[in-house]
């Protein structure tokens, strides 16, 4: 009777212990988690599922309760969780009793088949943990596209390509994510018509470059011994854009660097290549060379081109929506722009920028020759001058700014011709033969609002240019009037 009674009281004593157990909530809650990133690093070719674990941790002595855990549902990627036999997609007050820790095991299920515009190539989530105010994160990474992933999760980290003999040549069959940057050395890398290569992109730390390491990640790095070859084809171009393809993201801008051309890089060549989202399309530096032909560099939130002291060759090829100067050269160089458009609209600079000097923090100067030969092309936008060019000795050092433009429509104003102390004030008659100087409300384009960079029926680019036998199509195929073509990347077609 007597040891009835006993075990009687000491069950419910230890049921009013239990039942009056105080946790940690809120905001004094500490928690420490395994992982900040939880990756799920598999490439799936069907349909399928991979599970991780981590733990989460209770340092403190006493017990805490966290309120609610959830996943916060960003991308078209499914994750689901199981915390302490509970299955999300939303578990509460989940306990972690003192000195301890919990498993959370996380499922991600993927159908790469899926549309890109709903299934994005890095699928990122977030599984929240929530105590009062306090919010805690564990980022959830996938690959939500069956791709080629060249550089697995390595944000941030710089990769070489391995090339066999001499060349690497990327899939045409899945698109190239590149979730890093690529760096080129002693090596041709070459995507062939149909090529669609996504860039992860984003500010990003690397110790190893110095000072605070950050940069602007996602870019193509040749050295002086690597070069690209872009060589898609009029129906079947090369695309570069951010991997983000949802509609939201496809006029985006700065979402990844862009191509790099390095000091004394050559052999470089992009041909029928749409290049968009960019913080700059293409960087060229000291001495190196790249020839662009029957390509689109738009939607950057730089320049298309910005070049030191190197050499670009342009021909057949439309460059608009880009947010700075559409093509710079800072330090001369050399430029041949032939049958180009360089729309420059919505925003405050020029189209066409040409410095034959380049002055660091110090206001230490350096200066190299500039040579630019500009033909049946294409150089406007909506501010009233679009040409900034500036020679650092005013027309003294002949041949160190030597620019020639002709048969195109280019648009300048007064102020422009009173620049370098008026050594352009004959702009028109020395510099610029048989060119026109658009003015606001020419007829020019078939629609701006639209990106319609067909010359307009009435457009004062109609009939301005000569005949170059080696273009005797535009960037579209269509064939030029052998006799008077347009001015331009596009010739004027009947309908438009």
């Amino acid at each position: 009777m007597r040891l009835s009674l006993l075990l009687g009281i000491l069950l419910t004593c230890l049921a009013a212990c239990e039942v009056d157990r105080d946790f940690v909530t809120g905001e004094a809650v500490n928690l420490r988690f395994g992982v900040d990133t939880l990756r799920f690093d598999t490439v799936f070719t069907a349909r399928g599922s991979a599970t991780q674990s981590f733990k989460v941790y209770n340092d403190a002595a006493d017990p805490v309760r966290i309120d609610r855990i959830s996943v916060a549902g960003m991308t078209g990627v499914h994750f689901t969780f199981n915390v302490d036999g509970t299955m999300g997609p939303d578990a509460r007050d989940v306990v972690i009793w003192g000195r301890d820790s919990i498993f959370v095991f996380v499922e991600a299920e993927v159908d790469p088949t899926a549309p890109e515009s709903v299934s994005p190539f890095i699928a990122e989530d977030l599984l929240i943990f929530e105590t009062g105010d306090r919010r805690s994160e564990v980022v959830l990474e996938a690959y939500g596209q069956n791709a080629n992933y060249l550089n697995g999760f390595n944000r941030g980290r710089f990769f070489q390509p391995i090339c066999q003999d001499g060349t690497f040549t990327l899939p045409v069959d899945l698109p190239t994510v590149i979730y890093g940057s690529m760096i080129i050395d002693s090596c041709t890398v070459r995507a062939l018509a149909g090529t669609r290569i996504y860039f992860h992109g984003g500010i990003q730390r690397n110790l190893n470059l110095g000072g605070n390491g950050i940069f602007n990640d996602g870019f193509i790095y040749t050295l002086p011994e690597g070069r690209l070859h872009l060589l898609g084809t009029l129906d079947n171009p090369v695309i570069l854009a951010t991997d983000r393809l949802e509609e939201d993201f496809e006029e985006s801008r700065g979402a990844y660097r862009g191509l790099i051309f390095g000091p004394e890089s050559t052999g470089n060549r992009i041909e029928h290549t749409r290049i968009y989202n960019s913080i700059v399309g293409i960087t060229a530096d000291s001495l190196a060379e790249v020839t662009v032909e029957n390509s689109i560099i738009a939607n950057s939130s730089g320049a298309a081109i910005s070049t030191y002291q190197s050499t670009v060759t342009a021909r057949n090829s439309l460059f608009h929506s880009n947010y700075g100067n559409t093509i710079q050269y800072l330090k001369g160089g050399s430029l041949t722009l032939e049958h180009c458009t360089l729309a420059n609209y919505g925003t405050d600079a020029a189209a066409l920028a040409l410095l034959n000097f380049s002055c660091d923090d110090n206001d230490v100067c350096l200066a190299a020759p500039l040579t630019a030969r500009v033909t049946n092309s294409i150089i406007s936008g909506a501010r009233t001058n679009q040409l900034l060019f500036a020679d650092g000795f005013n027309g003294q050092q002949p041949g160190f700014f030597d620019v020639k433009i002709s048969h195109s429509v280019v648009r300048t104003d007064d102020e422009f011709l009173r620049s370098n102390d008026g050594i352009f004030r004959d702009f028109y008659g020395t510099d610029c033969t048989d060119c026109y100087n658009y003015q606001s409300g020419d007829p020019l384009f078939v629609s701006i609002s639209q990106d319609d960079y067909h010359p307009d029926s009435l457009s004062v680019a109609r009939n301005r240019a000569v005949f170059l036998p080696e273009l005797p199509r535009d960037l579209e195929g269509a064939e030029r009037d052998a006799e008077r073509p347009d001015a331009g990347a596009l010739e004027w077609q009947a309908g438009n």
